[in-house]
C-alpha cells in the first residue's frame, strides 16, 4: 500500500514539473530559429530544385 502512494507522488510531482515547465515555455532541448527565412518559390532561389549530387548521362546544361 506504502508503494502505491509513493508512485502517486512521484507521478503528481512529475506532471506539476511539466506543467510548470510548460506553462513558462522551457524546452529539454534548444530550438534555434532558422537565421534568414526561407525563399517563397523558385525563382527567389534559382537551382535549389535541382539535384546537383545525381549524376545523368544526357547534358542538362543551360541555354
Amino acid at each position: 500500500m506504502k508503494a502505491s502512494w509513493k508512485y502517486l507522488i512521484m507521478s503528481l510531482l512529475a506532471m506539476a514539473l511539466l506543467g510548470f515547465a510548460e506553462y513558462h515555455g522551457w524546452a529539454p532541448s534548444s530550438v534555434l530559429p532558422a537565421a534568414e527565412p526561407l525563399p517563397q518559390s523558385v525563382r527567389d532561389n534559382p537551382g535549389a530544385y535541382r539535384a546537383h549530387y545525381v549524376r545523368t548521362g544526357r547534358y542538362v546544361g543551360g541555354k
